[in-house]
């Protein structure tokens, strides 16, 4: 696994090491209020309790900042989503109820790091190395949860069972995703509830996967 150093200078000491931790765990708690381009460096440091010159000392600036940030932040995120996994697997049996674990446990947590995650995702678009580590990180963690369902295959009715997990977990991503303003288009779920959203997306997925076409 990369670490968070990668995307900054080597420190020269274990104060420095230290500095640079309480840098990128500021950087974070920023990210969970705001856009990283509403977040000045100054404001970080004063956070973290250092002193400007300590973290220029590490980067070169915001954007390698950010991508320091964003390792350390898709490391906890990752194991998250492993430990989710696990619990499902543990209590939930059956398409029944691996569907709807599924996609609440991918949605929470989702919904949980959305604040930080939206900063990552529209930096992306212009930042190649961002961009590639977040789509990595949202493949592997996707596939941790597809392979639950995986996991109920012989229940599953449609001829296509592969593609039919596919295509409803892109589903289910892309519009939990975009209700909470995870994509170009912003959030688009104010006016309606997120558990009867997670409950709407359950029943549709189980309905695709029980469904035999008749072509």
């Amino acid at each position: 696994m990369e670490s968070a150093t990668a995307h900054a200078r080597a420190p020269k000491q274990g104060r420095s090491r230290q500095s640079f931790d309480r840098i990128i765990e500021a950087t974070i708690d920023l990210l969970r209020e705001r856009s990283y381009d509403q977040i000045t460096l100054a404001e970080i440091c004063q956070l973290a309790g250092v002193s400007t010159g300590a973290l220029y000392g590490r980067v070169t600036g915001k954007d390698e900042l950010l991508r320091a940030v964003q390792v350390r932040f898709f490391e906890r995120l990752d194991q998250a989503f492993t430990e989710e996994a696990q619990r499902i697997a543990a209590q939930a049996h059956g398409l029944a109820q691996v569907v709807p674990a599924v996609v609440a446990g991918l949605g929470n947590l989702l919904k949980e790091n959305a604040s930080v995650l939206r900063s990552f995702m529209l930096r992306g678009a212009a930042d190649e190395v961002i961009g590639a580590a977040g789509k990595k990180s949202a493949y592997e963690n996707h596939a941790k949860f597809s392979r639950l369902v995986e996991a109920c295959k012989a229940e599953i009715r449609h001829p296509n069972p592969a593609r039919a997990i596919e295509a409803s977990m892109l589903l289910i991503y892309a519009t939990q995703a975009r209700f909470l303003g995870l994509d170009s288009f912003g959030g688009k779920g104010e006016a309606r509830g997120w558990e009867e959203l997670l409950e709407d997306l359950s029943d549709m997925m189980l309905a695709y996967l029980l469904f035999v076409p008749g072509r």
